[in-house]
């Protein structure tokens, strides 16, 4: 068929339409259907953003220092200060006098005493009639003057109920030490009371002061005295078991060594802080021995007996040796470094353990200057760490050197406050 439009058909409709053309449009449409419009975003390893982060962080850091460094300069804040104390080992006289309760500047002694009480038990035969007084150990005291008094055989001791009491045996009771304002701490010695008659009547278990009547109408009644150590026992009329000789001699023996060996005890355990005994010194004396019937024909003893002991301060006896030792010394206080390196004992040319005393020394013992630790403490207090020299030589010739920590290590002062400020002695 023959076309009937010579220019063919043009209408837009019948205009040929490339493929490539229709995909550029299609892919216009599809970018113009896109969502509303977003600025580009910066990319997370741009170097605005590091440099932001880097800021924020050293700003933490610094805060966070500073916070750790208050807290280290309040809550750790501290010092530790080291003082090495004056030392010099001594070769000690080979011997000292001693006065009981001597003044000032003069080596003294004390005398301690302790009871104690032991029991066994022996075959018994029988009975027998015994008339016994009771009997006690007792301290007799001097305040009367610092001269001693002899007290002769059977002087007489009188209780607060008016029964009599005596000694068997002389003895001397040591002078007092007068004080600056005229009163005298008394001498004393241990002495053993025998009731005036016997009986049971005369047992005592309650702490009895005595007095001695023939002082009476004397300025001495008041002042000389005595107190009981412990019980006064023993008092017995009736019939009490029968033991035959060697084994009565046999069970005192054994009372003996019990007594002994619970008396040492008790006097190393009692032996006041600071103060040595002296070798030698303890002194014993026995109660009577009371028998009591027992089961099976046996019979019970029981005895007590009072040990006396002579005892030094360790700082008296330390500065005794330094003055006969160190011609250097003046009269600082001193101490041992060690009292077990010193030996002492009583002398064998004394004749008693009263009165003044020579003692017997020995050893290698080493001297330690003392100080007041809290003095030391006081005057470091809020301080410069560069002042500790100058500050402890306040302090000479206890102290030697000295060195010093503090915390936190920027802190160039002690603290202020005294439980952060941790003083050491150097052995």
């Amino acid at each position: 068929m023959q076309d009937m439009n010579p220019r063919g058909d043009r209408s837009i409709r019948n205009i040929p339409v490339s493929t490539s053309h229709r995909r550029v449009q299609a892919q216009e449409v599809d970018i113009e259907e896109e969502t509303d419009y977003q600025p580009p975003r910066v990319p997370k390893g741009s170097n605005r953003s590091r440099s932001r982060t880097f800021i924020w962080w050293t700003v933490s850091a610094v805060v966070l220092f500073g916070l750790a460094g208050l807290v280290a300069s309040t809550i750790f804040q501290g010092a530790t200060v080291t003082i090495y104390p004056k030392t010099e080992p001594v070769t000690p006289p080979s011997s000292l006098l001693a006065v009981a309760n001597a003044p000032t500047g003069t080596l003294g002694y004390q005398t301690m005493s302790v009871t104690q009480s032991a029991s066994t038990s022996a075959a018994a035969s029988g009975s027998k009639d015994v008339s016994k007084p009771a009997t006690g150990v007792v301290t007799v005291y001097n305040a009367h003057s610092t001269a001693s008094q002899q007290l002769i055989a059977n002087t007489r001791f009188e209780a607060s109920d008016g029964k009599i009491y005596r000694i068997r045996d002389q003895i001397t009771v040591p002078g007092g030490v007068k004080k600056s304002d005229g009163t005298v701490t008394p001498g004393s010695t241990t002495a053993t009371l025998y009731a005036d008659v016997p009986g049971a009547e005369h047992n005592r278990t309650d702490t009895t002061r005595f007095t001695i009547p023939g002082f009476k109408n004397d300025p001495r009644h008041t002042k000389f005295y005595a107190e009981s150590k412990g019980p006064m026992s023993g008092g017995f009329v009736g019939k009490e078991p029968a033991i035959a000789a060697a084994t009565l001699t046999e069970a005192q023996n054994t009372l003996k060594q019990k007594l002994d060996a619970n008396i040492r005890a008790a006097i190393v355990s009692n032996i006041p802080a600071g103060f040595i005994p002296v070798d030698g010194s303890l002194a014993f004396v026995y109660n009577e021995i009371t028998q009591t019937a027992g089961a099976n024909n046996n019979a019970s003893l029981v005895q007590s007996a009072t040990a006396s002991s002579v005892i030094i301060r360790a700082s008296d006896l330390a500065a005794a040796v330094a003055k006969q030792s160190l011609g250097t010394y003046n009269n600082e206080p001193v101490a041992f470094a060690d009292s077990s390196q010193i030996t002492i004992a009583l002398s064998s040319t004394n004749k008693s353990t009263t009165g003044p005393l020579t003692l017997a020394l020995g050893g290698t013992p080493i001297l330690v200057w003392q100080f007041d630790p809290a003095a030391v403490k006081k005057a470091l207090l809020g301080k410069d760490k560069d002042d500790l020299k100058t500050i402890l030589k306040t302090f000479q010739p206890a102290i030697i050197k000295a060195t010093a920590s503090i915390r936190p290590f920027w802190k160039a002062t002690f603290p202020i406050d005294e439980s952060k400020l941790n003083l050491k002695v150097a052995e």
